[in-house]
């Protein structure tokens, strides 16, 4: 995969994102990284109770609360929605004209929903996995090896 130099390298899943920028000679990959963010659940102390597993029925019985599951998921998709944010006004601002975006299949998607035209317009690439456990040398090369 050939990755312009200055490019930046967006790896992304629903909780956390790395923002590199190709350093490399032409022809070559190598990765600096830019920003790291991360998501944070940290849970705020005006929580009436703990929603975090399970919920106690009429009756005393367990059963399976679905709260968890669709804060989790608002928290993953306001994420994602600030992560297109900054990356369009990093576009705006010209610090980036050409993007390279890996996300897993669900980050992907709904960073798809949040992009405006001006940020979809400067990706050159999309790579559905999820890449952002892999360091940025490990990157490097997994990219130089994926075609086109």
């Amino acid at each position: 995969m050939i990755i312009s130099r200055k490019a930046w390298v967006v790896v992304a899943d629903g909780g956390r994102a790395n923002i590199f920028e190709n350093i490399g000679e032409i022809g070559e990959i190598s990765l600096k990284l830019l920003r790291a963010v991360d998501q944070h659940n940290a849970r705020k102390p005006d929580d009436a109770h703990d929603n975090t597993a399970h919920a106690i029925g009429a009756q005393g019985h367990n059963k399976s609360s679905e709260e968890p599951k669709d804060l989790q998921a608002a928290g993953k998709h306001n994420f994602l929605k600030q992560l297109a944010d900054g990356l369009a006004s990093d576009v705006q601002s010209g610090q980036c004209a050409e993007l390279v975006l890996i996300a897993s299949p669900s980050a992907l998607g709904d960073l798809r929903l949040h992009m405006p035209a001006s940020l979809a317009a400067k990706i050159v690439k999309e790579i559905n996995k999820d890449y952002t456990q892999m360091a940025a040398n490990d990157l490097s090369k997994a990219l130089m090896h994926l075609h086109d």
